[in-house]
């Protein structure tokens, strides 16, 4: 069985090689490595830019709103198309098997049925 890969070691995060950790968050407060992942996060540029112009957050809102429409009538659109061939093709076979039990009702299965028959042809 593999072991859990260490991803922080005490004295990356502590400064120190020996302890508990649970001891030093303690004396410490909160943890420094998250601390600053979270508090001190870099803004990207596209993000200052929408801070600073709400009406091109707006936009691009409305933007997404409207290829999440798009995307989702196309998927709807190739699903109604892909019923319909399903439909169809089903209808075939149900017409199918709907002439052959027709046929097999029509043709008599043995030699009396066939003398029974009004239409003799060539049969003597």
């Amino acid at each position: 069985m593999s072991r859990k890969k260490k991803t922080r070691s005490l004295s990356r995060v502590h400064g120190i090689k020996t302890g508990s950790i649970s001891k030093l968050q303690r004396a410490e407060g909160t943890d420094r490595q998250t601390g600053k992942r979270v508090k001190n996060k870099v803004k990207s540029v596209f993000d200052k830019f929408l801070d600073e112009n709400p009406e091109a957050k707006k936009e691009l809102i409305r933007e997404q709103a409207i290829k999440a429409k798009a995307s989702s009538d196309a998927k709807n659109k190739a699903a109604s198309e892909l019923n319909a061939k399903i439909r169809a093709v089903r209808e075939k076979q149900e017409a199918r098997q709907a002439a052959r039990a027709a046929a097999e009702k029509d043709e008599p299965t043995d030699l009396l049925d066939l003398l029974e028959k009004k239409d003799l042809g060539d049969f003597y």
